[in-house]
Order: structure tokens, then C-alpha cells, then sequence
């Protein structure tokens, strides 16, 4: 077992793996990997990703690995071996490989990751390493089996409005609002402050690491000043599944029914256009959070871990 930088390794040699990984994805998460997958090629024909790839005794690539760094903190993107070859050592290698790299660099004070494992246990893997595993659960809700109970009425201090450009920056502001004193506040980095969260929804809206931001069906909360106070943001994982990447309301108008309301929103909307189901992602630590998601008909799909160490 050999690794190689993904700077030395051209994209086709992993077309199976990518595949065998997209699959996973899809019948696991109801999720189209895809255009995450076309980007990671993208990068590596670029030479512009740092990363491993896992070299067989026959020369043959079955796993890849990858990271970016935007200082302070180092993200580790993803870690996954094909299943005919995947092992605990195998991981431990491309993970050993990664930390190595990241010890090198300059001013790294924190490493994070987001993982789906699905055919190894990273945990142990991580925790040798000093990480902090924080247990998250992936839910997903089918659109025509929605609990029907009370619905929710909005206050009339509150509107809802649909999502447009103008409410980008209180909109983060907002996120960063809801995090501060939060069971996710350790979470990532970017949580922790309102440049992080400008960074944050950039990403969410510009990128497609939480599915195809979807402007339509995403709202805000405006209190009686015409001032965000809540937002609930949405997008599409595939052509049948939408997501809920962020959901927050300001704090002092927590408790009043407001993320509940914008929930069933988008419910609403999400069905009429054509969304048989809607995932989205909790800590096992935001109790109150699961207790909502699951009144309101989510289910478990799949656990996964947030993966955190502070490097001081």
C-alpha cells in the first residue's frame, strides 16, 4: 500500500472509485454527488489540490484523500477507499498523510471535517489524533408523508419574505446571532464570528457543497423594523431532493414560532414544485432542534461525525 500526491495522479485513474462513492451517496443520502465529483476532477487537472491517493501493489488507485486551507483552520475535504479495498489501515494512512502535511504548514491553529463514512468506522481513527468526534444525524422528511398536526401561525409582528440578494449580510449576521451560546458553536470555526459567517453563506449560496442553492424557495423573517430576524435557506441535493443547508433565527425572537413557520413554508412550497423529500442535518447535541425536526415527521437516515481539534 503506497500513496501519491494527487498533484501526480490524473482523474481517470480514480473514475471507480468516484463512481463507487457517488453511488453510496445517492442510495444512502439521496444525494447527486456528481457536480462535487466533477469539481474534485477539475481541481486535480488543475494540480491544485492538495491531497493523497492510495496506490495498490498492482499500481492501481483505489482511495483518495483531500484538503484546503484557509488559515487559520485546515478542512480536511474528504477521506474514501473503495469498498473492495477499504480498511481501517488504508484510511489511517491517508488521514496519517494529511496530518503530516498540515504539521509542515504555517499557522494552523484548527483542523475540521465533515464526513460521511460508508465503509469504515473514522472515529477511532480520528480520536487517535486528538480529534473531538461530535455526532450528527442526517434526517430526511417524504413530502407525502408530512405529520399532519396544528399548524403554525405567524405573529403579527413578523412577515416572511422571499430570499433575495439584498438580505445577504444581515442574513449572516443572523446565523452568527443564533450560533453564540449554541450546542453547535464548536462546531466550525466560521460559526464563531460574523466574518465567518459571511464566508459561511457565500459558500452555501455560491457553491455546491450543500446541494444547488435554491433562491426560491429560501426566505427570511423580518420583525416589525423591517430587520432580519430569521432566515431558512434551501437547496437541491438532486433532481427529486431538496435540503435545508441553514436555518436560524435571531435570538431574542427565539420561542416564538418562527422556525417552525418557516419550515412548513417551505414544505409547502417544496412539494408544489415537485420535491418528493427534504434532508437536512442536526447535532445529537442541539436536543431542541431534534425534538422539532422529528415532531415534524423526520427521520434518520444516517449518523456521521463532525470532526474538530484545536491546535492552540
Amino acid at each position: 500500500m503506497q500513496t501519491v500526491a494527487l498533484s501526480q495522479v490524473d482523474s481517470q485513474e480514480l473514475e471507480r472509485t468516484f463512481q463507487q462513492e457517488i453511488q453510496w451517496w445517492q442510495n444512502e443520502l439521496f444525494w447527486d454527488y456528481q457536480p462535487a465529483v466533477s469539481l474534485i476532477k477539475k481541481f486535480i487537472a488543475s494540480r491544485s489540490l492538495s491531497g493523497w491517493a492510495l496506490k495498490t501493489d498492482a499500481g492501481s488507485l483505489s482511495g483518495y484523500s483531500y484538503y484546503v486551507i484557509n488559515h487559520p483552520v485546515a478542512y480536511i475535504g474528504n477521506l474514501y477507499i473503495r469498498s473492495e479495498r477499504a480498511s481501517p489501515a488504508g484510511y489511517a494512512e491517508l488521514l496519517d498523510k494529511i496530518l503530516h502535511s498540515l504539521r509542515s504548514g504555517q499557522e494552523i491553529r484548527r483542523i475540521e471535517s465533515q464526513i460521511f463514512a460508508f465503509n469504515c468506522d473514522l472515529v477511532p481513527l480520528f480520536e487517535q489524533h486528538e480529534f473531538t468526534a461530535l455526532k450528527r444525524h442526517f434526517l430526511s422528511l417524504p413530502l407525502d408523508h408530512l405529520v399532519e398536526g396544528k399548524k403554525s401561525e405567524l405573529q403579527p409582528e413578523f412577515q416572511i419574505s422571499q430570499w433575495e440578494n439584498r438580505f445577504f449580510f444581515p442574513a449572516a449576521e443572523v446565523i452568527y446571532n443564533s450560533y453564540d451560546g449554541s450546542p453547535d458553536y464548536e462546531l466550525c470555526h466560521d460559526y464563531q464570528s460574523s466574518e465567518g459567517c459571511i464566508r459561511f453563506l457565500r459558500n452555501l449560496v455560491q457553491h455546491p457543497g450543500c446541494g444547488i442553492f435554491s433562491p426560491r424557495i429560501s426566505y427570511v423573517a423580518l420583525d416589525c423594523e423591517e430587520r432580519v430576524c430569521g432566515v431558512l435557506l434551501t437547496s437541491k441535493i438532486s433532481p427529486d431532493t431538496g435540503m435545508i443547508p441553514q436555518i436560524s433565527v435571531r435570538s431574542d425572537c427565539q420561542g416564538k414560532g418562527l422556525g417552525s413557520f418557516l419550515l412548513q413554508t417551505y414544505f409547502r412550497e417544496a412539494r408544489q414544485s415537485g420535491l418528493e423529500r427534504i434532508t437536512l442535518s442536526v447535532s445529537e447535541a442541539n436536543h431542541r432542534a431534534c425534538q422539532l425536526y422529528l415532531r415534524l415527521g423526520f427521520r434518520k437516515t444516517k449518523d456521521f461525525h463532525a470532526f474538530v481539534r484545536d491546535l492552540g
